[in-house]
Formats: structure tokens, C-alpha cells, sequence
């Protein structure tokens, strides 16, 4: 993929979370909403909907400015900042939405799931693997393959 469409997939999925808090979903992603389909694990489900959805913003960050080889680490550590601070504006934004409640654990939620995501692809980019590095970064032969 080039940089233009991991743009446009980092806005879809901004977009997705932006829906998710919304008043138009509040019915169904609530937590009274989602208790009858989890029961006694709604709680666990929840939070780690928030780790997974914010390591995957994450990575369409890096994927979005990360267009030099060897600014890796500059890039990833301001994927993380801006997934952190699309997390902060997500919560003020479900505060605003009557049926939605804004929480700030929820925040410390996300950004655990940015770090986890920051951790895995440190690790995958210092790593042997070359298919794994190949198939997350699209590198071939030691060389980051940009569009």
C-alpha cells in the first residue's frame, strides 16, 4: 500500500472510533448494551476493545508518517503521542454524548494499547524475521519499501 492509502485507512479507522462514540451507536456499545452479549466478561471484553483498537490506530500512524527507513523510531513514538491524543479527544467526545459516559481509565486503556502496539513493532523491526518484517513493514532486502 502507499502512504496516500494507509492515510485514507487511518482516517476510516479515526472515523470507526469517532462512530463508536457516538450517539448513533450509544445504544448498542454502552456497557449495559454489551452486558447482555458478554455477561460476566463484559468488563474484560471492553477494556480490551480499547487496547485493540488503539494498538491498530497505532499502526496506521506509523504507516501514515512513517516515509524515511530510518526515522522508525521518531515516527513511532509520535504514532503513539497522536493515538494517545485521539484517545483523550474520544472520551471528551463520549463525555458530550448523554447516553455515552467519558472516563479517563478508559484513556489509560488506549494508551496501553498504543504502548503494546509501540512494543510489538520495535520488536518486529529489530527482529530476524524477515517475512514478518516484510509482511508489517513491507521491507525487502534490508530496505524499507515506500510509495
Amino acid at each position: 500500500m502507499t502512504v496516500t492509502q494507509w492515510r485514507v485507512a487511518l482516517a476510516g479507522w479515526m472515523g470507526l472510533i469517532f462512530l463508536m462514540s457516538s450517539r448513533w451507536m450509544a445504544f448498542g456499545m454502552s456497557a449495559d448494551a454489551t452486558e447482555a452479549w458478554f455477561g460476566v466478561l463484559n468488563y474484560v471484553v471492553r477494556k480490551l476493545a480499547h487496547l485493540g483498537e488503539y494498538a491498530i490506530l497505532t499502526y496506521l500512524w506509523l504507516r501514515s508518517i512513517w516515509t524515511e527507513p530510518r526515522r522508525f523510531g521518531p515516527c513511532l513514538a509520535w504514532s503513539a503521542v497522536l493515538s494517545v491524543c485521539y484517545a483523550v479527544t474520544d472520551e471528551f467526545h463520549q463525555y458530550a454524548v448523554p447516553e455515552r459516559l467519558g472516563t479517563w481509565t478508559d484513556v489509560l486503556y488506549d494508551a496501553a494499547g498504543a504502548l503494546l502496539m509501540v512494543y510489538l513493532l520495535w520488536k518486529i523491526r529489530n527482529g530476524e524475521n524477515a517475512a514478518l518484517k516484510r509482511r508489517m513493514f513491507g521491507f525487502r532486502d534490508g530496505a524499507a519499501e515506500r510509495a
